[in-house]
């Protein structure tokens, strides 16, 4: 410990066994230091009786003191005879040692020693000399007026460990929850060495002492920790000595540049946001509960639904096509009506109790209106078969056909006119229910019409 014992004319002296200096602590980390305090007589003095030996510690937070935390000081002791008695003070501050055994002396000849062991001493963070205050109960049988008490001094070195070491950089949890707080934790000098933390593309930032909390975290991420020391010629902190570690967190959120996964399981909410918000879905993609759209359902192939039955509900709003709505039925449903302007084709369309307008023709091989509503159109209606059911067909134009136009029991008026010489001679109107198919008559003077019904 580069320590000296001052024994001028002294029956005893007390050597540090170790010559190193202890290390002294740091801000962030205790040194915890050892003396073996070596007891034994001087040179070229007689046998020395011994009936005790105190050590006291300077306690204290300068630069002279040892410690300012004695209380967890452990102690032992070694001896080349018999036994002795340690008891400390109650801070652990001062010592005091017996010899135990008949008498309660020991007999320091030349082999003989005492030696009190000191562990754990929590050294404290100031370099410089802390001198042990040590006092002796000694005597010998040759020297008279001798005093009994001995009182002296050892002086113990601390000094700065600068020795450079950086080591055991970890998380203190290895997995924390999603935006939990990090713990990190290291070894290393902190005589003439800088610390930085980087992580997740942030630039690094100092650190002190040897551990720090980062909150926050959503993602496993990789801390990497950088100890800077000075260069030897130009003393700037530019030597760079890195450690890293990572923490995972327990169901994080995932953000990607890109991502390629053979399944990705959700079971709750998968929102995809990006800054054109567009997102493409390449290959099969299953939604087993609902999917809300909340703009446009844009698809440029086929929606298929294999369980049977699609169904679209447009609630309150409009459901519109620019191409062709097609399919083997289509139901409009109760409320709303199919309202296109394009075509609607299909083998069979059925409004159920809505309407179906339109502003161009509606054709076909077969149009049946129903048996409560009639079909109304201002245009044309054309086809090769025309079956009102129990509705009425109705024109502004005319109704004209070779064949039956009139059922039994139709109130018409006939007329006939008589083609004579000398011109057309009209006969008088008659009124009757008849069954009109074909009128004809041998007399080519004749002609029957069908004036107006009744």
């Amino acid at each position: 410990m580069n320590s000296r014992s001052i024994t001028t004319d002294r029956l005893l002296e007390a050597v540090p066994d170790d010559p190193t200096p202890l290390a002294v602590s740091t801000a962030s980390k205790t040194k915890l230091g050892v003396i073996h305090l070596r007891f034994t007589k001087a040179d070229g003095v007689p046998d020395v009786e011994c009936t005790r030996i105190t050590v006291t510690l300077p306690v204290g937070d300068t630069d002279t003191d040892l410690t300012s935390n004695p209380g967890n000081i452990d102690y032992k002791h070694s001896s080349s005879g018999r036994n002795w008695s340690i008891n400390p003070s109650g801070d652990r501050a001062t010592y005091v040692c017996t010899p135990s055994g008949p008498g309660g002396k020991f007999v320091f000849t030349d082999t003989a020693h005492f030696t009190l062991i000191l562990n754990a001493i929590p050294v404290g963070r100031l370099p410089g000399e802390a001198s042990l205050a040590l006092t002796a109960s000694a005597t010998t049988s040759t020297m008279t007026n001798q005093p009994d008490e001995e009182d002296w001094t050892v002086p113990i070195t601390k000094a700065v460990d600068d020795f450079f070491f950086f080591r055991a950089f970890s998380c203190e949890q290895p997995q924390i929850p999603n935006n939990g707080t990090a713990t990190l934790r290291w070894e290393g000098s902190e005589h003439e060495t800088e610390y930085w933390l980087s992580y997740d593309g942030r630039d690094p930032q100092q650190v002190t002492g040897q551990s720090a909390q980062i909150a926050g975290i959503t993602d496993t991420t990789t801390f990497v920790l950088d100890a800077r020391t000075p260069n030897p010629d130009t003393k700037e902190f530019d030597q760079h000595h890195y450690l890293s570690t990572t923490v995972t967190v327990k169901e994080p959120t995932i953000v990607a540049k890109e991502l390629t996964a053979k399944r990705i399981n959700v079971p709750q909410t998968l929102t995809a946001d990006s800054s054109n918000k567009t997102t493409t879905l390449h290959g099969r993609t299953t939604f087993e509960e609902d999917v809300t759209v909340m703009a446009q359902l844009i698809v440029n192939g086929t929606i298929t639904n294999e369980a049977g039955t699609v169904q679209i509900e447009a609630g309150s709003g409009n459901i519109t096509s620019s191409g062709i709505v097609q399919g083997g039925s289509l139901k409009a449903g109760t409320t709303y009506g199919i309202a296109n302007n394009g075509a609607i084709t299909g083998s069979g369309l059925n409004a159920g109790t809505g309407n179906i307008t339109t502003d161009g023709i509606v054709q076909g091989g077969s149009l049946k209106a129903g048996t409560t509503y009639g079909i109304a159109n201002n245009g044309a209606i054309t086809g090769s078969s025309l079956n009102a059911g129990s509705g009425n067909i109705t024109t502004s134009g005319t109704v004209s056909d070779n064949g039956e136009i009139l059922r039994f029991g139709t109130m018409v008026v006939i007329r006939n006119q008589y083609h004579s010489d000398e011109g057309l001679n009209e006969d008088n109107a008659t009124k009757a229910y008849v069954s009109l198919k074909k009128i004809t008559n041998g007399n080519a003077r004749w002609r029957w019409y069908l004036e107006r019904p009744q």
